[in-house]
């Protein structure tokens, strides 16, 4: 399972509007298997110690959200690339030098006001440039956004939907797991879950273990590894009255070994 990994550090930010471009310094690479794009960037908002600075790290970013670079530019060394990707959020590029198969330059993220005015007309106030950066790199529309409404999801804020989106939790995982009888919609929950490999399957095969597992269960069930292999290994010594509580900590203190 490919981790998307989206690291968001806001300081020192400016507030004054929300058309205000951003730029810095950024690196664009290709993942470790070529399909996808890496992206870190270094804003350049810090003050004269380099102290207060934002950074930001996204890994499998699909090629096909860019123009101007691709795994074949990165190639050719020396070469002079700006590498382009626009989105609902704003318009992001990154021009510079190929060394070593990454491309190093700066970037300059243009924020789009059309944006903040629907996610506002939604519900979500208060967005910055660099949460729209951030929106930008994980694809968020509000298209998306209003699915996620739609599929009844609540408590949800900017930094939840990031959370949600980071980690593919679409109607489809939110309708699977409440046919497996758990219509959990707390955004953070849901994240909590997808986070650590709950599924749908994985609720169905709990159940049919004999178990009537919590949302808080189901997460220590997928974090410890209590599957199906593992209980019926221990009902096979005769431990047939274990409780699956009892079950996640034999686990945790390795009483199985």
């Amino acid at each position: 399972m490919k981790i998307f990994l989206t690291t968001l550090l806001m300081a020192g930010l400016a507030t004054a509007g929300h058309t205000e471009a951003l730029s810095g310094l950024c690196m664009v690479s290709a993942s470790h298997d070529g399909d996808a794009a890496q992206v870190m960037f270094r804003s350049g908002d810090c003050d004269g110690d380099g102290h207060n600075c934002s950074m930001s790290n996204h890994s499998d970013i699909s090629w096909k959200r860019w123009t101007g670079v691709s795994t074949e530019a990165l190639k050719q060394e020396g070469a002079q690339l700006t590498g382009h990707m626009n989105g609902e959020p704003g318009d992001l590029q990154c021009s510079g030098t190929v060394h070593d198969g990454v491309l190093s330059g700066r970037y300059e993220f243009t924020p789009n006001p059309v944006f903040v005015q629907k996610m506002a007309s939604m519900g979500f106030d208060e967005i910055t440039p660099r949460k729209q950066e951030g929106f930008l790199m994980l694809d968020v529309t509000t298209q998306w956004v209003q699915q996620m409404k739609d599929a009844g999801v609540t408590e949800l804020t900017t930094n939840k939907l990031m959370g949600l989106k980071a980690l593919h939790v679409d109607q489809s995982f939110i309708r699977g797991m409440s046919e497996a009888g758990y219509p959990e919609l707390r955004a953070g929950k849901l994240t909590e879950m997808k986070a650590v490999g709950v599924t749908p399957e994985k609720a169905r095969e709990a159940k049919a273990l004999g178990f009537h597992p919590t949302e808080q269960e189901l997460i220590q069930m997928s974090i410890f590894k209590v599957d199906r292999p593992f209980v019926e290994r221990m009902r096979a010594r005769g431990l047939t009255d274990l409780t699956l509580a009892k079950l996640i900590k034999v686990k945790i203190f390795k009483l199985d070994e």
